[in-house]
């Protein structure tokens, strides 16, 4: 199991449990018109704290199983806020552990470096902690900003139209990326 915390140049990137459903419930409702862009479609209970709570007990208990690593971001003079999220699903291959990875951050904090240092820093303790050779990352075609960003860590594209996805309840095909964590320093 990683680190629950990591301290980065400009972060904080932490697991959460259920006690912060509101803060995350938050980020998504002041995001709701430019993460709906390119998530998939949400369950009609999405935007309710209720639901945070069960889905935030979910993914500490898979933090706890080592399949699952979501840290959520916050910068060091707000701690109270929720900034945005990094995760990575853990799975075992043939041969070697790989993840995928998602990433969100809030718009008024987007262009800053943030989530590229929030992003690389998790893939850090996937290498480190988890032992993960290859992250993987679906993109939308048209995700400008989330291609630009997978490149700039070093993600290659592999495939396109590798993966469908309902976003808005439209099917889009998704282009696979791949990254060799041993590529990382």
């Amino acid at each position: 199991m990683g680190p629950s915390v990591l301290y980065t140049d400009n972060l904080i990137l932490q697991v959460e449990n259920e006690l912060k459903a509101g803060e995350v419930l938050d980020l998504y409702k002041r995001n709701k018109i430019i993460f709906d862009k390119y998530e998939p479609t949400r369950p009609s209970d999405f935007f309710t704290k209720d639901f945070h709570i069960n889905h935030l007990r979910g993914e500490f208990n898979a933090y706890k199983n080592g399949s699952f690593l979501r840290y959520y971001i916050y910068i060091p003079y707000r701690t109270d806020r929720v900034i945005g999220s990094v995760n990575f699903n853990i799975r075992q291959g043939k041969s070697d552990r790989y993840a995928e990875i998602g990433y969100k951050l809030d718009l008024l904090y987007q262009g800053r470096g943030f989530a590229y240092e929030a992003c690389y820093n998790g893939i850090i303790v996937m290498k480190k902690y988890y032992s993960v050779k290859t992250i993987a990352a679906y993109i939308a075609p048209d995700n400008t900003p989330s291609i630009k960003l997978a490149k700039k860590l070093g993600f290659k594209k592999i495939r396109s139209n590798d993966r469908c996805a309902n976003v808005n309840g439209c099917n889009i095909f998704l282009d696979l990326y791949a990254l060799d964590t041993s590529d990382i320093q």
